[in-house]
């Protein structure tokens, strides 16, 4: 006799469980169709890793990610999005890449990882200096005393170089079609 309670039907609701809208199909229940046991790089079939599907984010560690949402190559209009979220990324800021983001999030994951990252990196640089600015700023208002400032020129020696470097290098790579990570003290990982 078995102590558990019977499992219900695949794409069934369990009893106690929020029912979603109207109109749409609860999720099937236990693991992602495509989930693959840890270890194996494609599962055992020996074929490529199936297709991204963003219900089931980006799949367990050590898979080999797909270049793009489709499964083949990088096409050109591709790797002209990240180089136009890179450059754009030094004339108007994030605006660029966060319309790129949003354009293509859905569509393409080469796109989608690059402006994320461009993303990424100017909250990081925003974060820096926010951080280092309050830390700095409080001493020197209390003391009334300007030394207390100069770590600041730090960040901004991080912001004029770095904001530079990072966005060519992207540019750069991203154009080539290939898959790059600025460091993550230059850009944490907060949109992916």
């Amino acid at each position: 006799m078995n102590d558990n309670p019977p499992q219900p039907p695949l794409g069934e609701q369990p009893p106690g469980e929020p029912r979603p809208p109207s109109g749409e199909q609860p999720p099937p229940y236990g693991p992602p169709p495509h989930a693959v046991p840890y270890g194996s790089p494609y599962g055992g079939q020996g074929g490529p890793p199936p297709p991204y599907d963003p219900r089931y984010g980006y799949g367990p560690p050590g898979v080999p990610q797909h270049p793009s949402a489709h499964g083949g190559a990088v096409t050109s209009e591709e790797t002209n999005m990240v180089v136009l979220s890179y450059v754009l990324m030094l004339f108007v800021g994030f605006l660029a890449p966060l319309v790129i983001y949003l354009m293509k999030k859905n569509t393409s994951r080469f796109v989608r990882h690059h402006a994320a990252q461009a993303l990424n990196y100017q909250l990081t640089m925003l974060i820096h200096l926010l951080a280092l600015g309050s830390v700095c700023a409080v001493p020197a208002i209390i003391t009334k005393n300007p030394a207390y400032l100069v770590p600041l020129v730090l960040v901004y020696l991080e912001l004029l170089i770095g904001g530079w470097v990072f966005p060519i290098v992207g540019a750069v790579s991203g154009g080539k079609g290939r898959w790059t990570r600025f460091p993550t003290f230059f850009c944490f990982r907060m949109i992916r």
